[in-house]
């Protein structure tokens, strides 16, 4: 059978369930990605996230397209007015930063069997059964998605490994198994 994970932030009791869930599956794949967005110091200045504009046309094609996937952007103008305008935007993304600093876990659902777990640590089936807790996965995929813009890089558009197939150099491991998204 094998044991699931969840990634967990104690301090803001929310957790994602990335791409395959169990531990090899994890490390293995596409979307623990999302964990880099979620840790990282919020600055956005030197990053992707700004998004430059050299012309009015472009800003508005900017503004459109996050107001499309229903974002706010925060416009800069550096320079100029009218069609010849010059800055940067900025959307309002929530999870960009959002987990930096606080304690992350990666809780499997054996973990009530574990050695290493705190006394606060919450059960894998708690996350579920108590509001306090949120699945925030879809919400982070969405907005990480939108970050990171190139279609190959997506999480969930990329094929997933199992770790019930697997080709090395030294051979092929028994039950071949792909799941696509």
């Amino acid at each position: 059978m094998g044991q699931y994970f969840r990634i967990v932030n104690l301090d803001k009791k929310e957790w994602i369930e990335p791409d395959g869930w169990k531990l090899w599956e994890l490390c293995a794949n596409n979307s623990i990605r999302m964990l880099g967005y979620l840790l990282a110091t919020d600055n956005w200045d030197g990053t992707h996230i700004a998004k430059h504009f050299f012309s009015k046309r472009e800003l508005d094609e900017l503004v459109e397209g996050y107001k499309a996937e229903g974002f706010e952007f925060k416009v800069v103008y550096l320079r100029g007015e009218g069609e010849d305008v010059h800055g940067f935007g900025i959307p309002a993304l929530k999870y960009f930063g959002r987990w930096c600093g606080d304690r992350i876990a990666i809780i499997g659902d054996y973990a009530d069997q574990a050695t290493n777990v705190k006394p606060d640590f919450p059960t894998f089936h708690e996350l579920d059964e108590n509001p306090e807790w949120k699945n925030i996965t879809h919400e982070v995929v969405r907005e990480f998605n939108l970050f990171i813009e190139v279609d190959e890089f997506k999480v969930g558009r990329r094929m997933c490994l199992s770790p019930d197939m697997l080709i090395t150099a030294s051979g092929i491991r028994t039950n071949p198994k792909i799941m696509l998204h």
